[in-house]
Protein backbone atom coordinates (compact mmCIF):
# COMPACT_ATOMS: atom_id res chain seq x y z
CA UNK A 1 0.00 0.00 0.00
CA UNK A 2 3.00 2.03 0.68
CA UNK A 3 5.24 3.36 -2.52
CA UNK A 4 8.45 4.09 -2.04
CA UNK A 5 10.74 5.98 -3.75
CA UNK A 6 14.59 6.62 -4.30
CA UNK A 7 16.37 10.03 -3.74
CA UNK A 8 16.82 11.87 -6.68
CA UNK A 9 20.68 10.67 -7.33
CA UNK A 10 20.24 6.96 -7.81
CA UNK A 11 23.86 6.16 -6.32
CA UNK A 12 22.87 7.53 -2.73
CA UNK A 13 22.79 5.12 0.08
CA UNK A 14 19.80 6.47 1.28
CA UNK A 15 15.98 6.55 0.73
CA UNK A 16 13.02 7.81 2.81
CA UNK A 17 9.53 6.17 2.94
CA UNK A 18 6.29 8.09 4.28
CA UNK A 19 3.84 5.52 5.05
CA UNK A 20 1.04 6.46 3.92
CA UNK A 21 -1.39 5.74 1.03
CA UNK A 22 -2.95 8.85 0.19
CA UNK A 23 -1.48 11.35 -2.58
CA UNK A 24 -1.78 15.57 -2.22
CA UNK A 25 -0.97 17.79 -4.69
CA UNK A 26 2.78 17.96 -6.09
CA UNK A 27 2.59 14.06 -6.02
CA UNK A 28 3.06 14.36 -2.32
CA UNK A 29 2.67 12.03 0.10
CA UNK A 30 -0.38 13.24 1.80
CA UNK A 31 -0.91 13.33 5.99
CA UNK A 32 -4.42 14.12 7.59
CA UNK A 33 -5.36 16.00 10.71
CA UNK A 34 -8.97 15.50 12.28
CA UNK A 35 -10.34 17.07 15.56
CA UNK A 36 -10.77 13.42 16.77
CA UNK A 37 -6.64 12.23 15.93
CA UNK A 38 -3.88 14.45 15.39
CA UNK A 39 -1.79 13.93 12.68
CA UNK A 40 1.07 11.44 12.30
CA UNK A 41 4.16 11.46 9.87
CA UNK A 42 5.10 7.95 9.65
CA UNK A 43 8.41 6.34 8.34
CA UNK A 44 11.42 5.34 7.71
CA UNK A 45 14.98 5.97 6.41
CA UNK A 46 16.87 3.48 5.16
CA UNK A 47 21.02 2.77 4.83
CA UNK A 48 21.45 0.48 1.58
CA UNK A 49 25.45 -0.02 0.47
CA UNK A 50 26.57 -2.99 -1.10
CA UNK A 51 30.35 -1.98 0.02
CA UNK A 52 31.49 0.05 2.84
CA UNK A 53 31.37 3.58 2.67
CA UNK A 54 33.17 6.82 4.26
CA UNK A 55 30.92 8.31 6.89
CA UNK A 56 29.75 8.76 9.85
CA UNK A 57 26.37 8.85 11.87
CA UNK A 58 22.62 9.49 10.16
CA UNK A 59 20.50 12.43 11.46
CA UNK A 60 16.93 12.96 10.76
CA UNK A 61 15.43 16.38 11.44
CA UNK A 62 12.14 17.44 10.34
CA UNK A 63 10.21 20.66 10.89
CA UNK A 64 7.07 22.57 9.95
CA UNK A 65 7.86 26.05 8.91
CA UNK A 66 6.13 29.12 7.31
CA UNK A 67 7.42 31.66 5.42
CA UNK A 68 7.13 34.85 3.19
CA UNK A 69 9.66 36.41 0.60
CA UNK A 70 8.79 39.46 -1.59
CA UNK A 71 10.74 42.28 -2.64
CA UNK A 72 9.80 46.16 -3.37
CA UNK A 73 11.18 48.27 -5.77
CA UNK A 74 12.60 52.28 -4.81
CA UNK A 75 14.16 53.73 -7.39
CA UNK A 76 16.78 51.41 -8.89
CA UNK A 77 16.98 49.70 -5.59
CA UNK A 78 15.34 46.71 -4.92
CA UNK A 79 14.87 45.09 -1.66
CA UNK A 80 14.00 41.44 -0.69
CA UNK A 81 11.96 40.82 2.11
CA UNK A 82 12.33 37.59 3.76
CA UNK A 83 10.76 36.20 7.01
CA UNK A 84 10.37 32.68 8.65
CA UNK A 85 8.33 30.84 11.27
CA UNK A 86 9.45 27.63 12.50
CA UNK A 87 6.50 25.97 13.87
CA UNK A 88 7.61 23.01 14.74
CA UNK A 89 10.70 20.75 15.38
CA UNK A 90 11.99 17.15 16.16
CA UNK A 91 15.36 15.57 15.69
CA UNK A 92 16.66 12.12 16.11
CA UNK A 93 20.18 10.62 15.70
CA UNK A 94 20.62 7.24 14.35
CA UNK A 95 24.05 5.17 15.06
CA UNK A 96 25.34 3.44 11.93
CA UNK A 97 27.56 0.26 12.19
CA UNK A 98 30.67 0.68 11.79
CA UNK A 99 33.68 -1.56 10.44
CA UNK A 100 36.29 1.17 11.48
CA UNK A 101 35.99 5.00 12.72
CA UNK A 102 34.75 6.80 10.21
CA UNK A 103 33.86 3.66 7.25
CA UNK A 104 30.03 2.37 7.53
CA UNK A 105 29.54 -1.11 7.23
CA UNK A 106 27.98 -2.61 3.68
CA UNK A 107 24.30 -3.84 3.91
CA UNK A 108 20.74 -2.59 4.75
CA UNK A 109 20.00 -0.51 8.18
CA UNK A 110 16.54 1.02 8.29
CA UNK A 111 15.43 3.59 11.47
CA UNK A 112 11.70 3.99 11.86
CA UNK A 113 10.27 7.13 12.95
CA UNK A 114 7.41 8.65 13.99
CA UNK A 115 6.12 12.30 14.24
CA UNK A 116 3.00 13.64 15.71
CA UNK A 117 1.89 17.02 14.45
CA UNK A 118 0.62 19.56 16.95
CA UNK A 119 -2.50 20.14 17.60
CA UNK A 120 -4.70 22.55 15.46
CA UNK A 121 -1.86 22.42 13.17
CA UNK A 122 -2.55 24.46 9.69
CA UNK A 123 -2.62 22.67 6.49
CA UNK A 124 0.03 22.99 4.27
CA UNK A 125 0.15 26.07 1.19
CA UNK A 126 1.71 26.20 -1.97
CA UNK A 127 2.41 30.00 -2.66
CA UNK A 128 4.74 32.14 -5.02
CA UNK A 129 5.13 34.77 -2.27
CA UNK A 130 4.14 33.05 0.97
CA UNK A 131 3.80 28.96 1.82
CA UNK A 132 3.67 26.48 4.58
CA UNK A 133 5.49 23.17 4.40
CA UNK A 134 6.26 20.16 5.95
CA UNK A 135 10.03 19.00 5.70
CA UNK A 136 11.75 15.81 6.83
CA UNK A 137 15.89 15.87 5.88
CA UNK A 138 18.11 13.03 6.74
CA UNK A 139 21.20 13.54 6.65
CA UNK A 140 24.29 11.19 6.53
CA UNK A 141 27.76 13.41 7.92
CA UNK A 142 30.88 12.64 6.34
CA UNK A 143 34.27 14.17 7.04
CA UNK A 144 35.87 16.79 3.98
CA UNK A 145 36.63 16.58 1.64
CA UNK A 146 33.53 13.74 1.08
CA UNK A 147 30.19 16.11 0.73
CA UNK A 148 27.36 15.03 3.46
CA UNK A 149 24.91 12.72 1.44
CA UNK A 150 21.32 14.19 2.33
CA UNK A 151 17.55 13.45 1.10
CA UNK A 152 14.77 15.48 1.61
CA UNK A 153 11.32 14.42 1.79
CA UNK A 154 8.22 17.18 1.98
CA UNK A 155 4.96 15.80 3.25
CA UNK A 156 1.43 17.69 2.33
CA UNK A 157 -0.72 18.17 5.40
CA UNK A 158 -4.67 18.78 5.42
CA UNK A 159 -5.59 19.60 8.82
CA UNK A 160 -9.64 19.53 8.93
CA UNK A 161 -11.80 21.19 11.63
CA UNK A 162 -14.37 19.00 10.22
CA UNK A 163 -16.01 16.58 13.30
CA UNK A 164 -16.48 12.61 12.09
CA UNK A 165 -19.98 11.88 10.50
CA UNK A 166 -21.61 9.06 12.67
CA UNK A 167 -24.39 8.78 15.41
CA UNK A 168 -22.71 10.74 18.55
CA UNK A 169 -22.63 13.43 15.71
CA UNK A 170 -24.45 16.66 16.90
CA UNK A 171 -26.20 18.41 14.45
CA UNK A 172 -24.47 21.65 13.05
CA UNK A 173 -26.57 25.29 13.17
CA UNK A 174 -26.25 27.02 9.22
CA UNK A 175 -24.34 29.75 9.31
CA UNK A 176 -26.81 32.99 8.46
CA UNK A 177 -26.25 36.30 7.68
CA UNK A 178 -29.36 38.65 8.16
CA UNK A 179 -29.12 42.21 6.28
CA UNK A 180 -31.57 44.91 5.29
CA UNK A 181 -30.45 46.39 1.50
CA UNK A 182 -30.98 50.46 1.97
CA UNK A 183 -33.25 49.95 4.94
CA UNK A 184 -35.94 48.31 2.29
CA UNK A 185 -35.24 44.83 1.42
CA UNK A 186 -34.95 42.24 4.06
CA UNK A 187 -32.32 39.12 2.81
CA UNK A 188 -30.96 35.66 4.51
CA UNK A 189 -27.85 33.89 2.93
CA UNK A 190 -26.97 30.88 4.72
CA UNK A 191 -24.78 27.49 4.09
CA UNK A 192 -24.97 24.24 5.67
CA UNK A 193 -21.83 24.41 8.58
CA UNK A 194 -19.23 27.09 9.81
CA UNK A 195 -16.63 25.39 8.33
CA UNK A 196 -16.16 24.96 4.64
CA UNK A 197 -13.52 22.14 2.92
CA UNK A 198 -11.82 22.81 0.09
CA UNK A 199 -13.01 20.51 -2.60
CA UNK A 200 -16.67 20.83 -1.33
CA UNK A 201 -19.66 21.58 -3.70
CA UNK A 202 -21.28 23.90 -1.67
CA UNK A 203 -25.26 24.89 -1.43
CA UNK A 204 -25.57 28.89 -0.70
CA UNK A 205 -29.09 29.62 -0.39
CA UNK A 206 -30.28 33.72 -0.96
CA UNK A 207 -33.51 34.48 0.52
CA UNK A 208 -35.16 38.02 -0.18
CA UNK A 209 -38.51 39.15 1.74
CA UNK A 210 -41.03 41.72 0.82
CA UNK A 211 -40.35 45.53 0.51
CA UNK A 212 -40.80 46.94 3.18
CA UNK A 213 -43.87 49.32 3.68
CA UNK A 214 -41.62 52.21 3.61
CA UNK A 215 -39.81 51.07 0.46
CA UNK A 216 -42.44 52.43 -1.52
CA UNK A 217 -42.34 49.16 -3.69
CA UNK A 218 -45.03 47.41 -2.06
CA UNK A 219 -47.60 44.85 -4.59
CA UNK A 220 -44.13 45.26 -6.89
CA UNK A 221 -41.98 42.27 -8.06
CA UNK A 222 -38.40 42.48 -7.40
CA UNK A 223 -36.84 41.52 -10.38
CA UNK A 224 -32.92 40.76 -10.27
CA UNK A 225 -31.31 41.34 -13.86
CA UNK A 226 -27.90 39.83 -13.13
CA UNK A 227 -25.63 38.42 -10.51
CA UNK A 228 -22.41 36.95 -10.03
CA UNK A 229 -20.85 35.21 -6.89
CA UNK A 230 -17.12 35.38 -6.24
CA UNK A 231 -14.61 33.65 -3.84
CA UNK A 232 -12.06 36.11 -2.80
CA UNK A 233 -8.30 35.21 -0.88
CA UNK A 234 -7.06 38.03 0.89
CA UNK A 235 -3.60 37.03 2.24
CA UNK A 236 -0.54 39.10 4.04
CA UNK A 237 2.89 38.72 4.52
CA UNK A 238 4.92 39.83 7.57
CA UNK A 239 8.35 40.51 7.79
CA UNK A 240 8.88 42.89 10.89
CA UNK A 241 6.97 45.87 10.19
CA UNK A 242 6.75 45.56 6.74
CA UNK A 243 3.29 44.03 5.44
CA UNK A 244 2.66 42.93 1.88
CA UNK A 245 -1.16 42.41 1.09
CA UNK A 246 -2.74 40.45 -2.00
CA UNK A 247 -5.82 39.83 -3.46
CA UNK A 248 -6.68 37.14 -5.41
CA UNK A 249 -10.16 36.11 -7.18
CA UNK A 250 -10.59 32.17 -6.65
CA UNK A 251 -14.07 32.13 -8.10
CA UNK A 252 -16.28 34.01 -10.43
CA UNK A 253 -19.66 32.17 -11.34
CA UNK A 254 -22.45 34.57 -12.95
CA UNK A 255 -25.93 33.68 -12.10
CA UNK A 256 -28.12 35.35 -14.33
CA UNK A 257 -30.61 33.60 -14.69
CA UNK A 258 -32.97 30.92 -13.41
CA UNK A 259 -34.44 34.00 -10.74
CA UNK A 260 -37.71 33.71 -9.38
CA UNK A 261 -40.22 36.91 -9.37
CA UNK A 262 -42.57 37.07 -6.84
CA UNK A 263 -44.67 39.88 -4.46
CA UNK A 264 -43.61 37.85 -0.91
CA UNK A 265 -39.69 37.49 -2.12
CA UNK A 266 -37.54 34.93 -3.38
CA UNK A 267 -35.34 31.74 -2.69
CA UNK A 268 -32.99 30.05 -4.43
CA UNK A 269 -29.83 27.53 -3.60
CA UNK A 270 -26.80 27.46 -5.95
CA UNK A 271 -23.93 25.25 -5.79
CA UNK A 272 -20.78 26.51 -5.70
CA UNK A 273 -17.91 24.19 -6.48
CA UNK A 274 -14.99 25.26 -3.75
CA UNK A 275 -12.24 24.22 -5.27
CA UNK A 276 -9.10 22.32 -3.81
CA UNK A 277 -4.88 22.51 -2.66
CA UNK A 278 -2.99 23.57 -3.90
CA UNK A 279 -5.86 26.54 -5.95
CA UNK A 280 -6.88 27.33 -2.57
CA UNK A 281 -5.07 27.78 0.69
CA UNK A 282 -7.40 26.78 4.14
CA UNK A 283 -7.52 29.45 6.33
CA UNK A 284 -4.57 30.15 8.13
CA UNK A 285 -3.12 31.99 10.71
CA UNK A 286 0.64 32.51 11.75
CA UNK A 287 3.46 34.54 12.22
CA UNK A 288 4.49 35.50 8.50
CA UNK A 289 1.81 34.20 6.55
CA UNK A 290 -2.36 34.75 7.04
CA UNK A 291 -4.94 33.95 4.75
CA UNK A 292 -8.37 34.67 5.00
CA UNK A 293 -11.59 34.74 2.47
CA UNK A 294 -14.58 35.87 1.67
CA UNK A 295 -17.70 35.04 -0.53
CA UNK A 296 -19.43 37.90 -2.32
CA UNK A 297 -22.44 38.00 -3.98
CA UNK A 298 -23.03 41.01 -6.10
CA UNK A 299 -26.19 41.59 -8.16
CA UNK A 300 -28.56 44.42 -9.96
CA UNK A 301 -31.93 44.80 -9.13
CA UNK A 302 -35.03 46.63 -10.39
CA UNK A 303 -38.90 46.10 -9.91
CA UNK A 304 -41.62 45.58 -12.53
CA UNK A 305 -42.22 49.44 -12.45
CA UNK A 306 -38.47 50.25 -13.06
CA UNK A 307 -36.47 49.78 -16.11
CA UNK A 308 -33.39 47.67 -16.43
CA UNK A 309 -31.02 50.76 -16.88
CA UNK A 310 -32.50 51.98 -13.25
CA UNK A 311 -31.19 49.03 -12.07
CA UNK A 312 -29.14 49.17 -8.06
CA UNK A 313 -26.41 47.25 -7.18
CA UNK A 314 -26.89 45.32 -3.95
CA UNK A 315 -24.17 43.87 -2.39
CA UNK A 316 -23.32 40.95 0.05
CA UNK A 317 -20.11 39.76 1.28
CA UNK A 318 -19.50 37.10 4.14
CA UNK A 319 -16.56 36.34 5.79
CA UNK A 320 -15.89 32.65 5.82
CA UNK A 321 -13.23 29.77 7.37
CA UNK A 322 -11.95 27.24 4.99
CA UNK A 323 -10.28 24.17 6.57
CA UNK A 324 -9.33 21.28 5.45
CA UNK A 325 -11.18 18.00 3.93
CA UNK A 326 -11.33 14.79 5.84
CA UNK A 327 -9.27 11.61 4.73
CA UNK A 328 -10.83 9.82 2.41
CA UNK A 329 -13.65 6.98 3.34
CA UNK A 330 -12.68 4.46 0.43
CA UNK A 331 -8.96 4.14 0.39
CA UNK A 332 -7.02 4.23 -2.60
CA UNK A 333 -5.62 1.38 -5.05
CA UNK A 334 -2.56 -0.35 -3.29
CA UNK A 335 -0.72 -0.33 -6.91
CA UNK A 336 0.45 3.83 -6.33
CA UNK A 337 2.46 5.89 -8.60
CA UNK A 338 5.22 6.65 -6.11
CA UNK A 339 5.04 10.15 -4.40
CA UNK A 340 7.77 12.99 -5.08
CA UNK A 341 10.62 13.93 -2.94
CA UNK A 342 9.65 17.56 -3.35
CA UNK A 343 6.85 19.99 -5.17
CA UNK A 344 6.27 18.05 -8.80
CA UNK A 345 4.14 20.91 -10.17
CA UNK A 346 4.37 24.44 -11.75
CA UNK A 347 2.84 27.52 -9.93
CA UNK A 348 -0.19 27.00 -10.26
CA UNK A 349 -1.14 27.49 -7.12
CA UNK A 350 -1.97 29.43 -4.25
CA UNK A 351 -0.49 32.65 -6.34
CA UNK A 352 -1.30 36.67 -6.16
CA UNK A 353 -0.41 39.22 -8.05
Amino acid sequence: MFSKVLSLDREKPLRMVIKTPFRGPGNLPAIYATPEAQGKIQGYVEFDSSEDIKGGNLDLCFRTKSEARWTRHYGETTVVYHNKDVLQKEKWDFELPHTRPGLITAGKTQFEFEVTLDTHTPSSIKGKRGWLNYRLRATLRRSFPKRNIEIVQDVWTFSSSLPAPGPNHLPVEPTELYGVWEEHLPYLVSYPNNSIYLGQVLPLTIKFGPFSKSSGHIGQDMIILDAVIKLKQYTRLWHRRDVKTETKEILEIPVNDGWPVGLSGLERTIDIPIPPAPRLSCTTYTRTVRKTHKIKLIMHVHTNTTTAKQARELRIEMDVHLTGPRPPTDLPPEELPPYSLQWEGDDEGDISD
